[in-house]
């Protein structure tokens, strides 16, 4: 029962929980939320899970006649005051224990409740309780113990479910895929060699940096759009987690194969490709993001720490040649430098076109300005493939495995 006595006048708050005492009496048992209530109310209940923001337990016991029980307890607690005479027990016990009074006392209610000798006895009643039950179960001719292998009631049969409930989500409320497919689709062009004009290196730095600005662009448009979603649906994945719905690992590769398969164009050559993948790693990485910060406000923050060094080493303003060799390291850590590569070498790197070099008396190739500026071989563009997937997968294991399934800034 969920705050029976809500709204109710004193007398017909009494009428409601006498009616729950007498279903009590009979054999049945209540479990019942409820805010403080009165001392007759309060004294109707048997035992009391009693816990502090954040969910965690700091009493779960007996009241006892007169709330003596719960009562003992708190007064055993140096520091905490003794009820005075006909105070509400309920009351007295919530001031007692509240943030103000561990502050003051310099104690943790949950971990001193941990520490305790009733928590011992609740755990060995449990640990009894659970044996006697099996032992029964055997007696009564069952092959075996009655169990639950988990305590969620579906989990990677959930799979399939969550990102249609996904789906139905963006179309009610359609905030992210137009607006993502509407980019996609005008910036297709760039990787259909639609540029014919690259007689010089300017005209071909031109090119190559349309395709590189169109990658970053949609890439970081990609990650700050997808993070409020992913903080919104944490929320409710917190909620169906806690009623035992499905755990975080079904639910996280679940978000992944969302957006996988929202990412996705028509992929007729090699560039669309490594046009595809770069904007799934870059989803994949707003929505890490988002599982390792308490909101998508301080995500964004976080993100966009690291825009400005995926742009300074991406292999484009400063090729990979002229970058220190102090600095290199973080060069091939940078999936951006491994995107850019991919494109030039994909796409320009066994062109033998003429094009005129500045400060060459005679004109070389446009495959040799790509391998001697830019420092990129044709023939590793397979290993620079294999590489940015790993990039999305790696992100995406980093939100489905680690992230959401350790880390929890539930606030309540």
């Amino acid at each position: 029962m969920d705050e029976p006595t809500s709204s109710l006048d004193a007398r017909a708050a009494a009428i409601v929980m006498r009616t729950v005492r007498n279903t009590v009496d009979t054999g049945q048992t209540v479990v019942c939320t409820i805010y403080p209530p009165s001392i007759d109310i309060f004294e109707a209940f048997d035992e009391l899970l009693l816990m502090k923001k954040g969910g965690q337990v700091i009493y779960s016991g007996p009241l006892g006649r007169n709330s003596r029980k719960i009562i003992e307890y708190f007064e055993a607690i140096p520091g905490i005051p003794k009820i005075k005479e006909k105070y509400n027990p309920a009351t007295w016990m919530l001031e007692a224990s509240s943030v103000a009074a561990e502050v003051r006392l310099g104690i943790d209610f949950a971990e001193h409740y941990k520490s305790s000798s009733l928590h011992q006895v609740q755990t060995n009643t449990c640990t009894k309780q659970s044996s006697s039950e099996r032992v029964e179960c055997t007696s009564t001719g069952n092959k075996r113990p009655l169990f639950h292998i988990t305590i969620f009631s579906a989990q990677f049969g959930a799979i399939p479910i969550l990102p249609i409930e996904a789906v139905v989500d963006l179309l009610e409320k359609p905030r992210l895929q137009p607006r993502e497919d509407v980019l996609h689709l005008s910036l297709q062009p760039l990787w259909l060699d639609q540029f014919s004009g690259r007689d010089n290196t300017g005209d071909l730095t031109t090119i190559i940096g349309a395709m590189y600005a169109a990658v970053l662009f949609v890439g970081i448009n990609n990650c700050q759009t997808v993070q409020p979603v992913v903080a919104i649906e944490r929320t409710v994945f917190y909620r169906e987690k806690a009623a035992g719905m499905y755990s975080a690992l079904p639910y996280a590769m679940a978000q992944c194969i969302l957006w996988w398969a929202s990412n996705g164009q028509c992929i007729n050559s090699f560039g669309s490709f490594l046009y595809y993948i770069s904007f799934l790693y870059f989803t994949y990485y707003g929505m890490m993001t988002v599982s390792i910060t308490p909101n998508h406000q301080v995500a964004s923050i976080l993100a966009a720490t690291f825009y400005a060094l995926f742009n300074l080493f991406s292999g484009f303003f400063i090729p990979r040649p002229k970058i220190p060799k102090w600095w290199i390291w973080y060069y091939w850590i940078c999936q951006l430098a491994w995107t850019v590569y991919g494109l030039i070498a994909s796409q320009y790197g066994d062109v033998t076109d003429p094009i005129t070099v500045p400060g060459m008396k005679n004109s070389t190739t446009v495959q040799w300005y790509v391998k001697n500026n830019f420092g990129y071989e044709p023939n590793f563009i397979g290993p620079v493939a294999g590489v940015l997937v790993g990039f999305a997968v790696f992100f995406a294991f980093m939100y489905a495995y680690y992230c959401i399934k350790t880390l929890n800034f539930q606030m309540r």
